[in-house]
């Protein structure tokens, strides 16, 4: 004979129940509001890139959705590792600084222009192009409201469960 005790109640199995099914209702509503909103902003980003000689920051601009679940993620921009750094400088802007340069090859005393080893020059630095803040305050809004409305039709899925 034995007396078990445990915490089990009917409301409690129910929210139990309702759990299992929180992540396939996050993908469901979540999912497609987040590859929208980045897409999106991806649009709205890309034509204020600046574009420098090669055009390498907007080749490798792009956007993504990742992970399942609770865990999704829209990550718009520069993410892989192969992808420019410069474009970061760009955003936020360079303070006056100096540069110096130094040849590839020792032996060789000049740069294309004229520049020595060792040349020192003061870059004046810029102010930041925002871009990529500017592309977001702009859709920042629609984010929001998509977002409510995935957890409102959730909370009605959840409902009807």
């Amino acid at each position: 004979m034995s007396i078990k005790i445990d915490m089990t109640s009917s409301d409690v199995d129910k929210q139990i129940e309702l759990l299992k099914h929180f992540p396939d209702l996050a993908e469901k509503h979540y999912r497609p509001a987040i590859q929208r909103d980045t897409k999106l902003l991806q649009g709205i980003v890309a034509p204020n890139i600046p574009i420098g000689a090669t055009g390498r920051a907007l080749a490798t601009f792009g956007s993504k959705v990742t992970g399942k679940g609770f865990r999704l993620k829209g990550t718009v921009g520069w993410y892989d590792k192969s992808d420019p750094y410069y474009p970061n400088v760009l955003e936020y802007g360079s303070s006056a600084h100096d540069i110096t340069l130094k040849p590839k090859n020792s032996k060789v005393l000049a740069w294309q222009g004229g520049f020595s080893m060792g040349h020192t020059f003061t870059h004046p630095g810029f102010a930041p192009r925002e871009f990529m803040a500017s592309g977001y305050e702009s859709v920042k809004p629609i984010v929001e409201t998509d977002l409510f409305m995935a957890n409102e039709r959730i909370i009605a899925d959840l409902a009807a469960i």
